[in-house]
């Protein structure tokens, strides 16, 4: 699997302390992933916002010419009310050159459909079908995949179906690793199931910390937490060789998976009881001690500097890993 950088492994800490490159720039950005060996960036259609047609192609042939491809992310929206904001990132996508666009359903997050319920969930999904199939036609017209990520309110289950409602080749899944945890599967199984509809990967990984009503899942460096990376990205090898992958280290505030709650169960469509219980003897089995502080330094107030030290090292690290692992 080829393996880029997404902008999203980072906060606005880097420019707050004044720091270079700033990751949350397309400039930046790239200048970090060359640094680091990657082979591509990932990032918001705004990072080229107020550009000329010029900029845009000049900035397009600056990638080619550094070996980076550029994914784009159109961050979440309810597109059953307006689609507008997939349709111009796809504009922008062609204008580029972009061959993947990453987007997201919905602002659940932590696996909580709960202000939807059941039946509200269901109709939601459903009102997305007609405007997903509108765009697709754009996106097969330029040659772009679109691939819509379990932003940790979609199961495995759900992506399946939603792919198939539409039923578009261009119309897929970008499959965000640990978020498969936030809604009770383990990424080995969730990554089966969507295998046949992958479009890109983001590669999260979590530490786990136990709750009365849960976990909270902590942003680390990729081997650092629960998610198994040979068996994973072996898995990606054989099922979906063409698609390829970017690091995004995750939200920095810890996700609070509250599973153990009845309710929580209750906007997810039936599974298989073994699937449930892989996936509670996984976060079991990785639970860090209870006395382990869960926080990050964001959520512990540290300094501007800290925290963009703090992201950097779980970057350095998590590519450490790949290459002692032979991944990347």
């Amino acid at each position: 699997m080829r393996i880029g950088l997404c902008a999203w492994s980072f906060t606005d800490s880097h420019r707050e302390a004044g720091l270079s490159p700033d990751p949350h720039s397309a400039e930046g950005l790239a200048q970090l992933a060359l640094r680091w060996g990657l082979h591509s960036i990932e990032c918001s259609p705004q990072f080229f916002a107020g550009q000329s047609p010029a900029q845009l192609k000049d900035f397009s042939a600056s990638l080619a010419d550094q070996g980076l491809g550029l994914v784009l992310d159109t961050g979440g929206h309810d597109y059953s009310r307006d689609i507008s904001p997939l349709r111009q990132t796809l504009e922008l996508a062609a204008r580029l050159g972009v061959r993947v666009v990453r987007t997201t359903i919905s602002n659940v997050v932590e696996g909580d459909r709960r202000s939807f319920g059941l039946e509200g969930w269901k109709a939601y999904l459903e009102r997305l079908i007609g405007p997903f199939r509108q765009q697709m036609m754009l996106a097969a017209d330029h040659g772009i995949w679109v691939g819509i990520e379990n932003h940790q309110d979609l199961c495995s289950w759900e992506l399946r179906w939603l792919c198939e409602q539409v039923d578009s080749t261009h119309l897929g899944v970008t499959m965000d690793c640990g978020n498969a945890l936030s809604v009770g599967e383990t990424p080995l199984a969730f990554a089966a199931r969507v295998m046949p509809f992958l479009k890109h990967v983001h590669l999260k990984d979590y530490t786990v910390h136990p709750t009365p009503s849960g976990y909270r899942l902590k942003r680390c460096a990729m081997g650092a937490g629960v998610v198994d990376w040979p068996a994973l990205i072996g898995a990606f090898d054989a099922g979906a060789p063409q698609v390829q992958g970017c690091i995004e280290l995750g939200a920095s505030v810890a996700r609070h998976i509250r599973i153990l709650e009845e309710d929580y169960w209750a906007t997810f469509p039936p599974r298989p009881l073994a699937e449930a219980v892989n996936a509670l003897r996984t976060l079991h089995q990785a639970a860090s001690p209870a006395e382990e502080d869960w926080r990050t330094p964001h959520e512990r107030g540290e300094s501007a500097q800290v925290r963009a030290e703090y992201e950097i090292a779980q970057l350095e690290s998590s590519v450490a890993y790949l290459r002692e692992k032979g991944l990347h």
